[in-house]
């Protein structure tokens, strides 16, 4: 217990440093990061309750500039992809679902280096599409934000209301994914002692990353984060592939 615990510790007090320092999503680091080490399974819902928590955190400063129409229309294909996500998760061996994440991260790489556009006006089966993928990514893996970002990217270039609408979004999508891993006992005794050992980590690890950040300038954060995530994608195929 003291062993996986000082992993989880470290795990995501590294990604919440890289997320302070990027500004790119907690869970497309923490999962694949701590997911070297530990079973997938017991991940996902940890890094899951941890996105909760940092989404209550800023749901007041989000709520007065968030697209609630975007969300809305986001909804039903979460609703649907999230549960096909927690099947995988949960019927799949371990190292398969180390294999998916791993691809997933490498994919999510490739979309954020191209920098991928949508049609200024999607329609809602795009919406509904792009709530579907980010629902099974956030089931499978607790990492739907590529989707969503270029989605979000592609309705405003409103840069608050980008990142306030992607607030909202994120915690929706945790407490969505977080409810049917509790009812199906994922969300264990176990997984609630690292949440709350980890949040004093979650928030200094994300204060001396945007401390950083401030420090080198932007002109080192994007590549910094493609080159980590890069790298993590590489290492968990690798390691899925090993054994």
């Amino acid at each position: 217990m003291s062993a996986t615990l000082v992993v989880a510790v470290f795990g995501v007090l590294a990604a919440s440093v890289l997320r302070g320092f990027t500004g790119f999503g907690f869970g497309l680091s923490a999962v694949p990061l701590l997911s070297l080490a530990l079973p997938p399974a017991k991940v996902v819902p940890f890094v899951t309750v941890l996105q909760v928590l940092v989404g209550v955190t800023g749901l007041r400063e989000a709520r007065r500039l968030t697209n609630w129409r975007a969300v809305l229309g986001l909804a039903p294909g979460l609703l649907l992809g999230v549960p096909i996500g927690l099947i995988a998760l949960t019927e799949l061996p371990a190292n398969q679902v180390r294999l998916a994440i791993g691809v997933l991260i490498a994919l999510s790489v490739l979309v954020l280096m191209r920098k991928v556009k949508l049609p200024q006006h999607p329609s809602r089966g795009v919406a509904i599409a792009a709530g579907l993928v980010s629902g099974i990514m956030n089931g499978l893996a607790s990492m739907g934000g590529p989707p969503i970002i270029v989605y979000l990217l592609a309705l405003s270039s409103d840069a608050a209301a980008v990142r306030a609408t992607s607030i909202i979004y994120f915690l929706v999508a945790a407490v969505v994914t977080a409810i049917p891993m509790a009812i199906r006992g994922l969300v264990d005794r176990e997984v609630l002692l690292w949440s709350i050992a980890s949040i004093p980590v979650l928030v200094a690890g994300t204060w001396a990353g945007a401390r950083v950040f401030r420090r080198a300038g932007a002109r080192y954060h994007r590549a910094t984060a493609l080159t980590v995530l890069s790298l993590l994608a590489v290492a968990l195929i690798a390691r899925s592939l090993a054994f």
